[in-house]
């Protein structure tokens, strides 16, 4: 009988463990299924492993639940891998956001693209190479399934290093099809909507959208300039109440202007367009972004950890049984559970799907898991405006790839240099913020010192070590 064995890199992480668990936990095709959880923090991952067991008792699954310490355990049989790291956790997060701000650089996110998104793919990306190898000798035939960002640039690094099969998941496309139930009045989305999808992680466009035959676009625009989906655009934890179209704003706005949707919640759009946060819009507030905040995120925390223990208590009414909108469990059914094929938004590298955009790149559109394999769906044609800056994003993203596989600091500093977020900034400042990030970041970056011993700057307080750390 073909493996379920479904091994969670970051096993500790507050957030996506409870959740993506339970929705294994309720989907019949994974019922028999072995569910291992590894990191670092072992403390957590046992807290983990606790909630998904009284998770698993609810839901009257024969899932079994372990922990597994040492990572080749872990993987050995695997037959899926899900990958949710963040290396150097929320303190390595706020060197990238703290340090580019006294260099006038004001980061929305800061987990994809500008001086945050390449400081954290030059992190994550020695730990996957040394993940796939592994997983090369362990489970040769598993899927590399990615939540950890930077999406694209994890994705090619591991198509450049290794025969792993890889794809990338986000949840932004669902949560934007959510938003378009309530300005379309739709009743349920999944029944009426099919789309074609196109464009990078983070910053992909809808360029063709049906609903129950009808053009979607055209029933989009109508809506938005007759006023009628300014009450129901939206509202998120991220953004700002005062603006009626909150956590929309700007990608309606450039719907008006390019003809195409992106997708992706604002915070991260803002990023690819760094007008939208310039002085003048106070750093975004004045289309309803705010920037991401540490103290925030250390907050998020306490939250999950407080839902995680009433999950934890054995009490049957404290675990919710309601799938979320999560596509993990779908397409693990469908890739080793023998379960229904599905339609998912993907990350993978070009074989053409994108057709203005270099092969090998990594890109997202929409795809079909089913029966062990991964079909891309032809994304559309964008607009060249548009194709223009994601060209030049696809470049700076491979550039980072190299320079974190290499360990080339001139690399690094390149793509620093080309990244538009940097655009307004002095040439030298621009290079100064990057000296500082490098020294800050120096224990999580060890290809770029080779030879040399460093040591975490005030380790008790960083509560972080070089390698796997859940987000």
């Amino acid at each position: 009988m073909p493996s379920k064995k479904i091994t969670f890199i970051g096993g500790g992480s507050y957030q996506w463990v409870p959740v993506l668990f339970r929705d294994i936990a309720v989907n019949p095709f994974l019922k028999d299924a072995t569910f291992v959880l590894h990191d670092i923090d072992l403390e957590r991952n046992d807290e983990l492993a606790h909630a998904c067991r009284a998770i698993a008792r609810k839901t009257g699954t024969n899932i079994r639940v372990e922990t597994e310490s040492n990572l080749n355990r872990a993987l050995t049989g695997a037959a899926a891998v899900v990958l949710c790291i963040s290396t150097g956790g929320l303190d390595a997060m706020e060197i990238d956001l703290e340090i580019p701000k006294r260099h006038g650089i004001y980061q929305s996110v800061g987990d994809s693209t500008g001086p945050g998104g390449i400081f954290r793919t030059l992190r994550n990306i020695p730990i996957v190479v040394d993940l796939v190898r592994r997983m090369e000798d362990y489970c040769p035939s598993a899927w590399l399934l990615n939540l950890t960002n930077p999406m694209n640039q994890i994705v090619r690094a591991v198509q450049q290093t290794s025969r792993i099969r890889v794809v990338g998941l986000c949840h932004e496309y669902k949560s934007f099809m959510t938003t378009l139930e309530k300005v379309l009045g739709l009743k349920d989305w999944h029944d009426s909507v099919s789309a074609k999808i196109s464009g990078i992680n983070h910053f992909a466009w809808i360029t063709d959208l049906r609903i129950d035959g009808q053009d979607g676009l055209e029933m989009l625009r109508a809506r938005l300039e007759n006023g009628e989906a300014t009450e129901v655009a939206g509202a998120g934890n991220d953004v700002n109440p005062s603006h009626s179209l909150s956590g929309n704003q700007i990608k309606f706005a450039l719907f008006e202007r390019y003809g195409a949707v992106p997708y992706p919640g604002d915070r991260h759009l803002a990023e690819f367009f760094p007008y939208f946060l310039s002085e003048k819009t106070g750093y975004g507030q004045a289309f309803g972004v705010k920037l991401t905040e540490i103290s925030d995120r250390r907050g998020w925390i306490t939250w999950y950890k407080e839902r995680i223990a009433e999950w934890s208590n054995d009490d049957p009414d404290s675990v919710p049984l309601e799938p979320s909108e999560e596509s993990l469990a779908p397409i693990l059914a469908a890739l080793i559970g023998g379960g229904p094929a599905t339609i998912q938004p993907a990350t993978l590298p070009n074989e053409g799907q994108v057709a203005n955009l270099p092969l090998g790149t990594s890109v997202e559109t929409l795809a079909t898991f089913h029966g062990d394999s991964v079909f891309p769906h032809a994304g559309g044609e964008l607009p060249l405006a548009i194709t223009a800056i994601l060209e030049k994003h696809s470049h700076i993203q491979d550039l980072t790839v190299e320079a974190a596989l290499e360990g080339d600091r001139e690399k690094a500093l390149q793509a620093m240099l080309a990244d538009p977020l940097n655009n307004s900034n002095d040439y030298r400042d621009i290079i100064a913020m990057f000296d500082e990030m490098m020294e800050a970041h120096a224990p999580l970056l060890p290809q770029f010192y080779p030879g040399e011993a460093r040591s975490l700057p005030s380790a008790e307080k960083l509560e972080i070590a070089p390698g796997l750390v859940a987000v």
